[in-house]
């Protein structure tokens, strides 16, 4: 059984090639929107395609928006 017949999206075909690039090359894209410990996660978005990126404890990988937002509700805050 093929990965996209299991609903799995391949890594080629998630976000663009800016932000793709960025786990292999030296990209500038996605940027860091900042850590969150409950989700044991970094939180990421594309300035390109405006995708949310998710790496934790596995590999990145292209997140919906409604996680993102609930990921982003519990990211650390830095000092002032």
């Amino acid at each position: 059984m093929k990965l996209e017949e299991e609903g799995v999206t391949l890594f080629r075909d998630q976000g663009c090639r800016y932000c793709r690039e960025y786990w292999i090359s030296d990209s500038d894209q996605p940027r860091l929107i900042g850590v969150s410990h409950d989700y044991q996660c970094h939180l990421y978005r594309c300035g390109v395609c405006s995708s949310w990126w998710e790496y934790g404890l596995n590999y990145p990988h292209v997140i919906d928006q409604v996680r993102a937002l609930r990921i982003a509700a519990t990211l650390e805050r830095g000092p002032s």
